[in-house]
C-alpha cells in the first residue's frame, strides 16, 4: 500500500510501567544512553548527508543547473527516523542501547537487510541502511499496511505463519524425518512446515548480508514463534550462491541476530539451526551468529552437537520461559 500524502507522518508508541526507585535509576541511566546514541547518529548522518550534497554539487555542474532546492534535503528515510525518534523522550526501544549497537555495527553500506517483525526499531534500521535495501516481514497485515501508509517507499510484507509454540517440540522430531527440510535449498519451492514459502520471489533470489529475527510473537502457547524465521534464515545463509574458491575464509556470510535470545524456544532452536559453532556473541538478550554459505551436501545444519543450552545462563525479560513441550 502507498500513500501519496506529503505531510509528515509519525509512528508513536507509548508504554507505562511502575518502577521502583532502583529500577527507575536504571532506566534513567539506559534512556540517557539511547538518547546520546540517537543524538550521535542522526548528527553523523547529517553531516555524511551534506558531505555527499556538496560533493555531488562540485563534481556535476550540469546536475546543479537543473536541481531543485530539495536535493539537499535529508534523505526520507533518515527524516522519517529522525523526526520519529526525537519527537520521543526518552525514545521509546524495545532493545537496549548495546543490543542496538551490535546489530548496528554489522551493518555496512548498500547492505541487503532481512528483518522479521515491525518493532519501535524499525524506522532506525531504514535509516541505517538507507543507501542498501531493508525489507520487513510481520505477522500483521494491519500493522504493516499502517506502516508503508506512514513511511511512503518501505518495502514491508505480512506473512501467515502456520506455526504455534505449542507444536515447537513435534516439529523438531518433524524436520528430522523430513528430506524437504535440508540447509540448502530455494524455500520457494519447499514443502518444509519450518520453511516460509510465501514471501515475493526475490527474498529468494537475493544474497542477504545481515538478517534480524525479532518477530513474530513468541510468548504464548498458540503465538507463532520465531520457529520458522529462525529455520528459513539459516537456509537462506546456507544457500548463498557460492564463490569458487572453496576456501572457509573467502565464503559468502550471513550475520543473523536473534532477539530475545534468553528465551528457551530460541535458545533451543538456534542451536539446532544456526549452530553453536556460528555463534559470536551474546548481548543482552540479542544473540549474534554469523552463518557461512555451504555446498548442498544433503542433511545437516551443525558440525558441533554442544547445546546452546548448556553454555549459556538465560536471560531473565520478565516472562515467564516458554518450553518446547507438546500440548
Amino acid at each position: 500500500m502507498k500513500n501519496n500524502n506529503t505531510n509528515t507522518n509519525l509512528i508513536l508508541f507509548h508504554h507505562h510501567t511502575p518502577l521502583t526507585t532502583k529500577s527507575a535509576s536504571a532506566a534513567a541511566n539506559h534512556h540517557r544512553l539511547l538518547f546520546i546514541f540517537f543524538l550521535s547518529f542522526f548528527t553523523l548522518l547529517f553531516s555524511f548527508s551534506l558531505f555527499s550534497s556538496s560533493l555531488h554539487t562540485t563534481t556535476s555542474s550540469s546536475t546543479l543547473s537543473s536541481s531543485s532546492p530539495s536535493s539537499s534535503s535529508l534523505p526520507p528515510p533518515i527524516l522519517s527516523a529522525l523526526l520519529h525518534y526525537t519527537s520521543t523522550s526518552p525514545p521509546n526501544t524495545s532493545m537496549s542501547f548495546l543490543e542496538i549497537s551490535t546489530v548496528v555495527s554489522s551493518i555496512t553500506p548498500n547492505s541487503n537487510l532481512l528483518i522479521f517483525g515491525l518493532t519501535h526499531e524499525s524506522l532506525l534500521w531504514r535509516s541505517i541502511n538507507f543507501q542498501g535495501r531493508t525489507v520487513f516481514i510481520d505477522e500483521n497485515p494491519y500493522t504493516v499496511s499502517k506502516f508503508e501508509q506512514n513511511n511512503p517507499g518501505v518495502e514491508a510484507y505480512d506473512v501467515v505463519y502456520s506455526t504455534k509454540v505449542s507444536q515447537a517440540k513435534k516439529l523438531l522430531s518433524y524436520y528430522k524425518t523430513r528430506p524437504e527440510c535440508k540447509p540448502v535449498q530455494n524455500l520457494l519451492f519447499s514443502d518444509c512446515k519450518l520453511g516460509i514459502n510465501d514471501l515475493p520471489n526475490f527474498v529468494y533470489e537475493i544474497d542477504w548480508d545481515v538478517i534480524l529475527i525479532d518477530g513474530p510473537r513468541g510468548y504464548e502457547a498458540d503465538s507463532p514463534g520465531r520457529m520458522a524465521p529462525i529455520f528459513t534464515s539459516a537456509v537462506l545463509a546456507k544457500s548463498k550462491s557460492s564463490d569458487k574458491n572453496k576456501n572457509n575464509n573467502n565464503k559468502k556470510k550471513t550475520d543473523v541476530f536473534v532477539h530475545e535470545f534468553g528465551r528457551k524456544l530460541e535458545r533451543v532452536y538456534s542451536e539446532e539451526f544456526l549452530c553453536e559453532e556460528n555463534l559470536r556473541q551474546v548481548v543482552g538478550g540479542l544473540g549474534h551468529f554469523v552463518v557461512a554459505a555451504e555446498e548442498d551436501k544433503g542433511f545437516g545444519f551443525c558440525r558441533n552437537t554442544t547445546k546452546l543450552s548448556e553454555l549459556i545462563t538465560p536471560v531473565s525479560d520478565g516472562e515467564e520461559e516458554v518450553g518446547v513441550d507438546d500440548d
